[in-house]
């Protein structure tokens, strides 16, 4: 899980690049549709469908890009998670910056609550 979460992290500004300017290229394109679907013959109903599937595509595109980053930015907070989640346990190395210096400072600052009281009630 951590391998593929590094690499959607890693490739996802590359692609998500290349969908916006397949995006950018295909609004171009859908100026000109109905002109160049007249030319090739298209009429009526045809034209229309050819157009609304264009619209629909380009649609589409904008959405996958929508996924990805939101596949990125919880691929992010997912590693976040698991090197909190490591330091907590100290099944990390020694902290090699302050910022993970502060981290495990305040993980180790949450203490358990007295009296047996867990999540507002109490144990019995």
């Amino acid at each position: 899980m951590i391998q593929e979460s590094r690499f959607l992290i890693e490739m996802a500004d590359t692609v998500q690049e290349k969908i916006v300017q397949c995006q950018k290229a295909g609004m171009e394109f859908h100026e000109e549709l109905h002109n160049l679907g007249a030319k090739e013959g298209l009429k009526g109903r045809k034209l229309n469908k050819a157009t609304e599937s264009f619209a629909w595509n380009i649609t589409v595109l904008k959405g996958q890009g929508d996924l990805l980053k939101s596949a990125k930015n919880e691929a992010l907070e997912n590693m976040k998670q698991i090197q909190l989640a490591c330091l907590s346990c100290g099944l990390s190395k020694a902290p090699s910056s302050a910022a993970e210096a502060k981290s495990k400072r305040s993980l180790e600052a949450i203490e358990e609550k007295e009296g047996g009281e867990e999540n507002g009630k109490l144990r019995p």
